[in-house]
């Protein structure tokens, strides 16, 4: 968990500057044209998570943020990529060293961090960006993985006539931490968030109803689980 919390408390930091901008580190600027990537999509889908990019920036384990541009997030391919402002291309950043990244948005700040396999009940293999659904805090978290559908993936490319183009689709995940502190994935629902909870069902029961809490976005759910985590 130690990258998460250099990531939670690098980004209270970023929040408390009175201007980003000022901020920044050439470190995020000068290499990022290395490692491009040809993005694979169509008019009807693409391997992003956003339909349009956004402003945003990389964050370093230290603190220190990317210059300032307009990235996405490639949910197939589990990395930061940027527009180009001079050719228009989308390139891949390179985020090895990132341990998350923040995208400015109308509804306001989205702040994703890095987070290990190991840190999930059942242990995944790859390390990805997940949501943070409430920050600072770490307690619930989303993941968005895109699967690309190739229609021609069953030999149609030797066709000539063949017209069908593959498309991206979207699987959101939840994880809540479990008594353990590990990730343990759940549904939008009371009963789901209960069932892992079982150990302190009665309380949290209670707690749900004397707060007045209908779970029915990941944010709703952080009050019930740090509740858990305090008992």
């Amino acid at each position: 968990m130690k990258k998460i919390k250099n990531f939670v408390v690098s980004a209270i930091l970023i929040f408390s500057l009175s201007s980003l901008v000022n901020a920044q580190t050439s470190l995020g600027s000068s290499n990022l044209a290395d490692g491009v990537k040809v993005m694979r999509s169509n008019r009807n889908s693409t391997p992003f998570l956003m339909k349009e990019f956004k402003v945003g920036y990389g964050v370093y384990e230290n603190g220190e943020m990317t210059t300032p541009q307009k990235i996405n997030y490639d949910a197939y391919g589990n990395s930061l990529v940027y527009k180009d402002a001079g050719s228009g291309q989308t390139l891949k950043m390179l985020d090895s060293q990132f341990v998350g990244f923040i995208i400015k948005s109308e509804e306001g700040d989205v702040i994703f961090a890095k987070i290990e396999g190991n840190e999930f009940d059942k242990t995944k293999d790859d390390q990805r960006y997940y949501q943070l659904a409430s920050p600072p805090s770490k307690a619930v978290i989303i993941e968005y993985k895109k699967e690309f559908d190739d229609p021609n993936a069953n030999g149609w490319t030797s066709s000539q006539n063949n017209t069908k183009t593959g498309e991206y689709d979207m699987d959101t995940k939840y994880y809540i931490l479990n008594k353990n502190k590990k990730y343990e994935e759940v549904k939008l629902k009371e009963k789901s968030v209960i069932k892992v909870y079982k150990d302190k069902k009665d309380k949290i029961e209670k707690y749900i109803e004397d707060n007045n809490i209908d779970i029915e976005s990941p944010a709703d759910m952080v009050p019930v689980v740090e509740y858990y985590l305090s008992l």
